[in-house]
C-alpha cells in the first residue's frame, strides 16, 4: 500500500470517528429531571446562560419574596436565586463535555520544513497519527457513552441533594422560629413566678430557699431562651445561604411560625420500595464498574506499546528542476524495560474494585431502607402520643389547675407550674414533630438512593417541679 492509499484510509477513519462522536445533551436531561417531582420537589431547574435567562429567574425570586415562604417556595426561591446551584449546572456541563470528549481522537501533528543544500531546496510536511488511538475508538466511544451516563446520574443526584437540602434548611429554621415562641412564652411566665417569690419573700411569706427556686427556674427559662434566639438566627442564616440571597432580600424573607401538621396516617413502605438496580447510588456504581471494565480493553493495549504512523510529502527544488518524493513511516514503542505488567495488575484489581462496590451498594439498599423506615415510623408514633396524649393531658391538668386555683385549694406557684409543665410539654412535642418531619425527609433520600444526614433533636427536658408546695 502505497502512502496515498494510506493517508486515504486514515482520513477515511477519521471522518467516521467525527460522524459518530458522542455529545452531552444536557438540555434534554434537565428536561426529563424536571419532569420527575422525586428529584426536584418545586419549580423548574434553569441554565441561567444569559442576562435575559437571569432576569427571569431574579424576577420570578422577587416575586416569592414577597409573601411567607412555604416550603415547596424555598426550593423554588433556591433553584431561580442561588448561585451555588447555577454553579452545580455548570461544573455538570463541564463533567458531560469532558466525557463527550474522551471519545474523539486525538488532532494530528503536521510538521513543515524547509531545507537548502546548495543549489538545492527541500519542502518538508510530515504528518503523524496516533494508530492506537483509531485502533482503540470503538472502545473509546463506547466508554464515552458511559462516562456521559454517569454525568447524567451525577445532574440528578446532585439537584435532589441541593433541594433535599434546602428543605431541611427551611424545616429546621421554622421549628427554630416556632421553638423560639414557645420559649418566650415559658420564661414570661417563669418571670412572673420569680417576681411574685421575691416580693413574697421581701412581704416574709416566703423562705429564701423558695424564693431561690423559683429564680432558678427562671434563670433555666432565660439561658434556653438565650439558646433558642441563637438557634433561630443560625438556622435562618443557613437558609439564606442555601437559597443565595443578599441586601434587602435578607429582610424580606419570611418563614411559617409553625410546622406543618402531622399526618394522620404514616407512610407506607411498599410505596417506597422501587427497582433497587433504579437508585442512584446504585446506578453510579454501575456506571462505575462499567466504565472500568469498558476502560480495561483500552489501556490494556497501551501498556505494551504506543504505534504512530507518518505520512511525508516532500518537494525538491534543485536549481529549477521540481521533484516530490512520498513516504510514510511507523513509530512503534518497544517494551524492553517496561512490560507493563503493573499497570495492568493496577487495571484489573481496579476492575475488581468497582464490581465489589456495585454488589455492595446493592445489598445495602434494601437495608438502609429498612432501618430510615423504622426511624420513620418510630418517630411518628412518638409525634403521635405528644399530640394526642401528653399535651391534652396537660392541657388538662392546667385547666384543673386554673379551676382549684380559683376555688383556693392551690396556690398561685402551683398554677403557674402547671403553665410551665404545659409549656414544657409542647416544646417535646415540637421536638417530636421536627424529628418526624426531618426523618421523613430522610427516608425519602433513602428510598431515592441518596441519603441525607439528618440528627434527631433530643426531646426537651421539662422545668423541674417545685420540691414543696406553698
Amino acid at each position: 500500500m502505497d502512502s496515498r492509499n494510506i493517508t486515504r484510509a486514515v482520513m477515511f477513519a477519521v471522518s467516521v470517528s467525527i460522524v459518530g462522536c458522542s455529545s452531552y445533551k444536557f438540555d434534554q436531561n434537565v428536561e426529563t429531571i424536571n419532569q420527575d417531582s422525586n428529584i426536584v420537589y418545586a419549580g423548574e431547574v434553569i441554565a441561567a446562560r444569559d442576562n435575559a435567562q437571569q432576569r427571569v429567574l431574579n424576577e420570578r425570586a422577587r416575586l416569592l419574596l414577597a409573601n411567607e415562604l412555604s416550603e415547596s417556595n424555598a426550593v423554588e426561591l433556591m433553584l431561580a436565586k442561588s448561585p451555588a446551584f447555577q454553579s452545580l449546572l455548570f461544573e455538570n456541563l463541564v463533567e458531560g463535555s469532558l466525557a463527550a470528549q474522551s471519545a474523539r481522537i486525538i488532532n494530528p501533528t503536521l510538521s513543515l520544513e524547509r531545507t537548502v543544500h546548495g543549489t538545492e531546496t527541500e519542502f518538508g510536511r510530515f504528518l503523524t497519527f496516533g494508530l492506537i488511538d483509531l485502533a482503540t475508538l470503538p472502545s473509546r466511544q463506547a466508554y464515552a457513552d458511559l462516562a456521559l451516563n454517569r454525568a447524567s446520574v451525577n445532574l440528578e443526584s446532585n439537584i435532589y441533594t441541593a433541594v433535599t437540602d434546602v428543605r431541611l434548611a427551611w424545616l429546621n429554621a421554622v421549628a427554630a422560629e416556632n421553638r423560639f415562641s414557645l420559649v418566650e412564652n415559658m420564661t414570661i411566665g417563669l418571670s412572673a413566678s420569680a417576681d411574685l417569690a421575691k416580693r413574697m419573700k421581701q412581704a416574709g411569706s416566703m423562705t429564701t430557699v423558695d424564693r431561690i427556686q423559683q429564680q432558678l427556674l427562671f434563670s433555666d427559662a432565660t439561658i434556653m431562651l438565650a439558646e433558642a434566639k441563637q438557634k433561630k438566627l443560625s438556622t435562618r442564616e443557613d437558609l439564606i445561604q442555601l437559597l443565595g440571597l443578599s441586601g434587602d432580600e435578607i429582610e424580606r424573607l419570611r418563614v411559617p411560625k409553625e410546622l406543618t401538621d402531622i399526618p394522620d396516617e404514616p407512610l407506607d413502605l411498599a410505596s417506597l420500595v422501587k427497582n433497587f438496580e433504579e437508585r442512584l447510588d446504585v446506578k453510579a456504581a454501575r456506571l462505575d464498574y462499567e466504565q472500568s471494565l469498558q476502560s480495561l480493553g483500552i489501556k490494556n493495549i497501551s501498556t505494551y506499546t504506543d504505534i504512530e504512523l507518518g505520512l511525508r510529502s516532500d518537494r525538491i527544488d534543485d536549481d529549477g528542476s521540481i521533484s516530490t518524493k512520498r513516504g510514510f513511516e511507523l513509530e512503534v514503542t518497544i517494551p524492553v524495560f517496561d512490560w507493563g505488567d503493573l499497570q495492568r495488575e493496577a487495571l484489573h484489581s481496579n476492575v475488581m474494585a468497582k464490581r465489589s462496590n456495585f454488589e455492595q451498594t446493592a445489598v445495602d439498599a434494601a437495608s438502609q431502607l429498612r432501618v430510615a423506615y423504622s426511624a420513620y415510623r418510630t418517630a411518628f408514633d412518638i409525634a403521635k402520643h405528644y399530640q394526642n396524649e401528653i399535651v391534652p393531658l396537660q392541657e388538662t391538668l392546667l385547666d384543673e389547675a386554673n379551676y382549684n386555683y380559683n376555688g383556693m385549694i392551690i396556690g398561685v406557684f402551683d398554677l403557674l407550674q402547671a403553665g410551665v409543665d404545659k409549656s414544657s410539654a409542647e416544646l417535646r412535642a415540637l421536638d417530636s414533630k421536627h424529628n418526624l418531619l426531618m426523618s421523613s425527609l430522610s427516608l425519602h433520600s433513602v428510598a431515592i438512593g441518596k441519603p441525607v444526614g439528618v440528627t434527631p433533636n433530643g426531646l426537651s427536658a421539662s422545668v423541674a417541679k417545685q420540691d414543696e408546695e406553698h
